[in-house]
C-alpha cells in the first residue's frame, strides 16, 4: 500500500489549515465515504482516502484568486473563469497538488479534477471520490438518501449516473450556470446507461 499513515496525517493536518472548519469536516467525511464505496465496489482504498481527503484543497480561495491561478495554469477555459467558477477548485487543486505531495498519482489527480464536473470515462476511482462528495454524512439536500440507499444496490456506473443527474437538476433548479461540458458528458452517460439497458 503506497499510503503512509503518518504521510496521510500530515496531509490531513496541512489540509485542517488551509480550510475553514466546516469544510475540514467535509473534507474528513468524503474521505471516509470514499473508502467505504471503494470497499464496497473494489476500488483502491488509499487512493480513494487520499483523493476524498484532497478533493476539496483549494475551497478556501476566493473566487479572484482562483480565476487568477486557473488562468495562470491554463487549467481552464475563459468561459468557465467568467461563468462558472465554482467548479476552478478541482482543476487548480489538480494542477498544483503534486508539487505539495510529489508521490500523488496521476489516478488521485485525475479523480480531484474531475469531483464536480465529471468526465465521460469516468475511472472507478474518479466515481467513488464523485458520489462520495454527494453523500458524505455531513451533506443533507433532498434526495440525498435515496443516493445513500443506492449504495451496494445498483452498479458503480448506475449510481454515478444518478449523482450526476441530481447535480444538474439541482443546478438547473437553482437556476445557476451549467457547466457547458456538463451536458455532453451526462448526454454520453445517458446513451451508455441506455444502450447497457438494452443489451442487458
Amino acid at each position: 500500500s503506497f499510503m503512509d499513515a503518518e504521510r496521510f496525517e500530515e496531509m490531513r493536518m496541512r489540509l485542517e489549515e488551509r480550510l475553514k472548519p466546516s469544510r475540514y469536516r467535509h473534507s474528513l467525511g468524503v474521505s471516509q465515504t470514499a473508502v467505504r464505496l471503494a470497499r464496497i465496489y473494489g476500488i483502491d482504498e488509499d487512493a480513494a482516502a487520499v483523493a476524498g481527503l484532497l478533493h476539496d484543497w483549494d475551497k478556501a480561495l476566493s473566487t479572484d484568486e482562483l480565476r487568477r491561478k486557473a488562468k495562470k495554469l491554463g487549467c481552464a477555459p475563459k468561459y468557465v473563469r467568467k461563468n462558472a467558477p465554482g467548479v476552478l477548485h478541482s482543476f487548480t487543486a489538480a494542477a498544483t497538488l503534486r508539487d505539495e505531495f510529489p508521490e500523488l498519482s496521476d489516478a488521485v489527480l485525475q479523480a480531484v479534477a474531475r469531483h464536480t464536473c465529471g468526465a465521460e470515462d469516468m475511472s472507478g476511482l474518479d466515481m467513488v471520490v464523485f458520489i462520495a462528495d454527494m453523500i458524505e454524512p455531513g451533506r443533507t439536500y433532498p434526495h440525498v438518501q435515496a443516493l445513500r440507499d443506492a449504495v451496494g444496490t445498483v452498479s458503480l456506473d448506475e449510481l454515478f449516473f444518478q449523482a450526476y443527474a441530481s447535480t444538474l437538476r439541482y443546478l438547473i433548479g437553482a437556476g445557476m450556470v451549467v457547466y457547458p461540458d456538463s451536458l455532453s458528458v451526462y448526454n454520453a452517460l445517458a446513451l451508455k446507461r441506455a444502450c447497457a439497458g438494452k443489451s442487458s
